[in-house]
């Protein structure tokens, strides 16, 4: 039977999509391997392990490590060069599926194949933009907003849409935008500057890869300013963030296994329906609250899935 190595990629805007591309000749491994291929750091904590998550569903499905699956998993910490030296391993390796969590780590994936056509068999899930919601809530915290600042990686695939949600829902309530753009880690004190100056009443962050693997820089930089700031990622108000709005991204991981599985048993990655995670989190950190000298509304707490005091 001839495998067919796939491709599984996570954007930084929790776009999850997996492409496939024909083998040369047949493949013989006995054991098929799946390598997780992350852009940013090895972080590990009790609610957010994206690997622990994609391991247990892939048991669910009957699968043992070691024994009918090995999983590999590398890690480029934020560094360009080293996401391409590690997705050219991988190619040249010839894994059977990769899942690739950033659009980074997608086109390093996708470059390090060569000449191997990726084609146009493309599934996975996708992600709702929030930047209306995400306008909303610092309305509701901060009722005399009149200037938001937003904190985005133009080269994310999902930056675009979710600065236009954010300027929509702004412009509506006579609001002003201002955008500053990282793109690599060089940017982050330039842009902190930027911020400083612009004076925002609220900073909205659009989490991706990037931005994540700066996190700890990130929920500083806001506290030492006493920036109240909305996050699309509720890692980010459980690190210390003053409050997050998002899917359970960790759902993303589950449902990746779910394509691996499929696509290990010979399904086109092409016939597979795009899927959306159905869990959606408001995390609301009320020790960072109280440090901003901010009080959350009762009916904003009563709201919330998880409120850390």
């Amino acid at each position: 039977m001839t495998k067919r190595r796939a491709l599984l990629r996570v954007l930084g805007a929790g776009v999850l999509s997996a492409a496939a591309w024909p083998t040369r000749g047949q493949q013989t491994s006995k054991i098929p391997r799946v390598a997780l291929l992350f852009f940013g750091t090895r972080a590990r904590n009790a609610s957010y392990d994206e690997p622990a998550r994609f391991r247990a569903r892939l048991s669910e499905l009957g699968y043992v490590e070691g024994k009918n699956v090995v999983i590999e998993e590398r890690y480029a910490e934020g560094n360009t060069q080293r996401l391409n030296e590690l997705a050219r391993e991988l190619v040249e390796a010839k894994v059977d599926v990769i899942v690739a969590s950033a659009v980074a780590a997608t086109m390093a994936a996708r470059h390090a194949t060569g000449t191997i056509p990726i084609g146009g068999n493309v599934t996975g899930t996708t992600n709702i933009t929030f930047g209306g919601k995400h306008v909303d809530l610092i309305r509701e915290l901060i009722p005399r907003v009149t200037k938001l600042a937003i904190l985005n990686n133009p080269t994310n695939a999902g930056a675009a849409s979710y600065v236009a949600s954010v300027t929509d829902a702004a412009s509506r309530s006579n609001i002003g935008v201002i955008v500053t753009d990282v793109t690599r880690a060089e940017d982050f004190p330039n842009a902190f500057t930027t911020l400083r100056n612009a004076r925002p009443d609220g900073l909205v962050v659009a989490v991706e890869p990037l931005i994540g693997a700066h996190s700890a820089e990130v929920i500083d930089f806001a506290a030492t300013t006493r920036l109240p700031a909305i996050y699309d990622f509720g890692e980010m108000a459980r690190r210390g963030g003053f409050i997050a709005y998002a899917t359970v991204y960790i759902e993303h991981y589950a449902l990746a296994a779910d394509y691996v599985d499929k696509i290990l048993k010979g399904a086109k990655p092409g016939d597979l329906p795009v899927q959306q995670p159905a869990r959606f989190e408001l995390v609301i950190n009320l020790k960072t609250a109280k440090a901003l000298g901010l009080t959350i509304p009762q009916s904003l707490l009563l709201r919330a899935d998880e409120v850390i005091n």
